[in-house]
C-alpha cells in the first residue's frame, strides 16, 4: 500500500520530534569535553558549531508544525548555544562569542530552510 505524501510529511515530522533530543544532547556532550576529539580537531571549529546547530535549526523547524513558535524553538536554541559557551569555562574549554555567535546563525539557517522547503510541500500535498 502506497503512503500519501500527508503520511509522509506527518513521519518526517514526528521523526525530527523524536530524533532531535539525542542529537541536541550529543552536541552539548560534544560542547561541554574538556577536549576536542582527535577525529574533529583537523575541521574548522566554525564549520563544527554552525552544522551541528543548522541540524539542530532544520531539526525542530521541521518538528513544529505552527509557524509561530518554530521562532521560539530557534531563540531557545540561540540561548542554549550560548549558554554551553559560558559553561565551557567550568570544563577547561576556551569560551567564545564568536561561536555563539556562529551556534545561533546556524540554528536559524537550518529553521528557515525547514520552513521554506516543508511549507510548499504541506500546501501542495494537503
Amino acid at each position: 500500500m502506497k503512503k500519501s505524501p500527508r503520511a509522509f510529511l506527518h513521519a518526517a515530522r514526528l521523526a525530527d520530534a523524536v530524533l532531535f533530543w539525542p542529537l541536541l544532547a550529543y552536541v552539548l556532550w560534544g560542547q561541554l569535553q574538556p577536549d576536542v576529539p582527535p577525529v574533529l580537531q583537523s575541521i574548522n571549529d566554525k564549520l563544527l558549531h554552525f552544522t551541528a546547530y543548522f541540524i539542530l535549526g532544520a531539526m525542530a523547524g521541521g518538528a513544529v508544525k505552527d509557524r509561530g513558535k518554530v521562532k521560539w524553538v530557534v531563540l531557545g536554541l540561540i540561548l542554549v548555544g550560548a549558554a554551553v559557551e559560558i559553561l565551557q569555562a567550568y570544563v577547561g574549554r576556551e569560551t567564545s562569542l564568536l561561536d555563539g555567535l556562529t551556534n545561533g546563525a546556524g540554528a536559524i539557517a537550518g529553521a528557515l530552510l525547514a520552513r521554506y522547503v516543508l511549507d510548499p510541500l504541506r500546501e501542495r500535498w494537503t
